[in-house]
């Protein structure tokens, strides 16, 4: 009876958000602040599968999910426009989209608001089958490992070696790469026991059936979120694509589209 009356309780909480998502939804003005009248624009910066990439002709991935996910809660068409990166940030400013894709940018600057669906970092990446065991931080105690000279990987794995030393462990032998594409050689190889690495190239490996490595679970140093970048002057739209992706939340959608790509539960911003 107990959890029967709790999971009704969690079916009214989400059904109340719900219906005032709902409400804020239909009083928010949109059609002046959109691009195209009655159409969600999005413009996309190719960011690799599972994130976002294109396949016979079509934009597909996980943020172009969150996108049509996003104008059918409001009930607006859906037009994805791939753009370079570097032109990215000035066709939101310009008025030429409605939002962009963050993941795709470095900086926004202090123009734009985001709002999240994902959090990127580094990670530790193994060979499949884990032969060294590499579950936790304190595995990598006395290991040879490897990163890219100067990335924000290499300083996961100099914040690592320091937990490992106040622990009391041996530290990791720390091998520095120039190019991230030679990183992972030492490991592929049977060298070294783990490698470290940003968030978009751990997923992309990991899904990728010809590779040998994948990334562990749980080891990942979080360093930004990243989403849809609006214009700040453009409030109704910034309210309504929060109000979306909080349905989406809410709703089980948000859950069932990470799982649906891929992506690690460690990714999402809403645990």
């Amino acid at each position: 009876m107990k959890k029967m009356q709790a999971s009704l309780r969690a079916a009214g909480l989400v059904m109340g958000l719900l219906v005032s998502l709902g409400a804020a939804a239909h009083y928010l003005r949109l059609e002046s602040e959109l691009v195209v009248p009655g159409t969600f624009t999005v413009g996309i910066a190719l960011t690799g599968r599972p994130f976002a990439w294109r396949e016979d002709g079509r934009l597909r991935g996980f943020e172009i999910a969150v996108a049509s996910a996003i104008a059918d809660s409001h009930g607006l068409a859906l037009e994805v426009v791939q753009l370079p990166r570097s032109d990215l940030l000035q066709a939101l400013l310009n008025g030429q989209v409605d939002v962009v894709n963050t993941l795709a940018l470095a900086d926004t600057g202090a123009r734009v608001a985001t709002l999240p669906y994902l959090r990127v970092g580094d990670h530790v990446m193994v060979l499949k089958g884990n032969p060294f065991r590499i579950r936790e931080l304190q595995d990598l105690s006395g290991r040879t490992v490897a990163a890219t000279s100067g990335s924000s990987a290499e300083s996961y794995a100099a914040s690592v070696n320091d937990q490992l030393i106040a622990a009391g462990h041996e530290p990791m032998n720390v091998h520095t790469f120039p190019y991230q594409r030679d990183a992972h050689f030492p490991v592929s190889m049977g060298h070294a026991a783990a490698y470290f690495i940003q968030t978009v190239s751990a997923v992309g490996v990991s899904q990728d059936p010809e590779s040998r490595t994948r990334l562990v679970e749980g080891m990942f140093k979080p360093s930004r979120e990243v989403g849809f970048a609006v214009a700040s002057e453009n409030a109704d739209l910034v309210h309504a694509v929060e109000h979306a992706i909080a349905a989406m939340v809410a709703t089980g959608k948000y859950e069932r589209t990470r799982q649906e790509y891929g992506l690690p539960l460690m990714l999402s911003p809403f645990q």
